[in-house]
């Protein structure tokens, strides 16, 4: 590890393809950049280590539901009166409380009527979309987000000279949460979730995370929530986990682009520098109970069958997860893996591939597979334990393995000429509680 002789001190590692200079503000918040040259923009995450994981198990769904929020804008951005609507959307706050507790249904459909009414009312003190709007007046691409089990991450892709602006619009986004607007949002979010319920391949990955993890909120919540817990929405529980966990000890800026990193540190400095740190709440679980005989679950649906085998293996804190993605390859890399060679081009199977999930807590190995018209699950199964089989014996050409590695480097390298992609390696480090310079090192 060396240090930076520029104006600030950064971490940094030798040989780091991305050369990324890590910086820490003296509240806790990560700032990470990888500087690239090739065009003038840069793209910027903002990432939050908390998610689903995270959300009380009676109101699942909770992080993601605030994901949406976040664009809803604070007391400066989208309001026109503020003093006037924040009076309202304290009313509406405890009568979702209420809400929620009334197991009376005349009752219910009652309070529901008053927050309709107030919500309306209010909605006419908003100024809707504006944080969108500024984020494009500020010539931003891609803005979005997205919410995992571990993280809610925040994208934008922006011109390098803007970088100021973005960093005073982004500051006050994350400044505060107004839940306004949260009715209509709320349905935007019903209807996500009513678009998923069928999917045959949600239905088996539930299954399988059940059956992996059902001691573990990796198991037993989703991050789109319970039906129930979206009906009944909690202002206070949303606000809680806001000022919970989005400080500033539990986040990073991750940019990679076109700039210099010691602006880039004097605006982080300027504009979240004042965040204040809070202690984040202890995250604990079971051990996992001991998977002694195979697990089978019976899933069915209105799509081709097809069978799913998975594996519960270690945590970060274990070389498991760092030998997936080598694993991964050997079976299956769409060219030259053991399921690619043997099943796939020799036509065993109609399609076949392995995957894997890396998560802070737990990780897993899987295996997929279709079978041909008149094959069984039961012997496209047998099937794909046969290449594992072969893996495990490590009957296999040497050369699979340097070919494997190779291609691995050789995507990186591919990949890390997008400033996305770069981020994207980045904030995967954060994301799983591992530290840059010791994944890369």
């Amino acid at each position: 590890m060396s240090v930076s002789a520029e104006a600030y001190s950064y971490e940094t590692i030798e040989n780091d393809p991305l050369k990324v200079k890590q910086y820490t503000l003296a509240n806790g918040l990560k700032v990470f950049m990888s500087i690239n040259k090739e065009e003038p923009r840069i793209y910027t995450n903002i990432s939050v280590r908390s998610g689903s994981k995270q959300d009380p198990a009676e109101t699942t769904g909770l992080a993601h539901y605030m994901e949406h929020m976040l664009f809803k804008g604070t007391s400066k951005i989208g309001a026109m009166d503020w003093d006037k609507e924040s009076q309202y959307l304290e009313k509406i706050a405890d009568l979702y409380e209420a809400h929620r507790q009334t197991q009376n249904e005349e009752e219910r459909k009652s309070i529901y009527t008053e927050i309709d009414r107030l919500s309306n009312e209010a909605a006419q003190l908003v100024a809707p979309n504006e944080y969108d709007k500024l984020a494009g007046s500020i010539g931003a691409k891609g803005t979005n987000a997205y919410t995992w089990v571990e993280q809610t991450v925040y994208l934008n892709d922006i011109p390098s000279n803007e970088l100021e602006r973005w960093f005073k619009l982004e500051s006050e986004r994350f400044r505060m949460m107004a839940l306004r607007l949260f009715h209509t949002e709320l349905e935007t979010v019903y209807e996500e979730f009513n678009m998923i319920q069928d999917k045959d391949f949600r239905k088996v990955n539930n299954a399988i995370r059940q059956a992996l993890f059902p001691k573990h909120p990796y198991g037993t919540q989703t991050t789109i929530g319970k039906a129930d817990h979206l009906k009944n929405p909690s202002h206070h529980k949303i606000q809680w986990y806001f000022q919970t966990y989005y400080v500033p000890n539990n986040m990073a800026l991750i940019l990679a682009g076109d700039f210099d990193p010691d602006e880039v540190v004097r605006l982080a400095n300027k504009y979240f520098g004042d965040y204040q740190t809070s202690e984040l709440p202890p995250f604990s679980f079971e051990s996992q109970p001991e998977i002694t005989s195979p697990v089978r679950k019976d899933i069915y649906g209105q799509e081709a069958a097809f069978v799913d085998l998975a594996w519960r293996l270690g945590s970060t804190q274990t070389t498991d997860p760092f030998m997936l993605t080598l694993v991964n390859g050997l079976l299956y890399n769409s060219q030259a893996g053991l399921i690619d060679i043997n099943l796939n081009q020799q036509q065993q199977l109609l399609d076949a591939e392995a995957w894997t999930w890396i998560y802070a807590d737990y990780s897993a190995l899987g295996l997929f597979a279709r079978p041909r018209v008149g094959q069984t699950l039961e012997e496209a199964e047998v099937l794909l334990l046969q290449q594992l089989d072969l893996l495990r014996k490590g009957q296999f050409e040497e050369s699979l393995l340097e070919a494997v590695v190779r291609d691995i480097k050789l995507q990186e390298i591919k990949s890390y000429r997008h400033n996305s992609h770069r981020v994207g390696a980045i904030n995967t480090a954060f994301l799983l509680a591992v530290s840059y310079t010791h994944l890369r090192a």
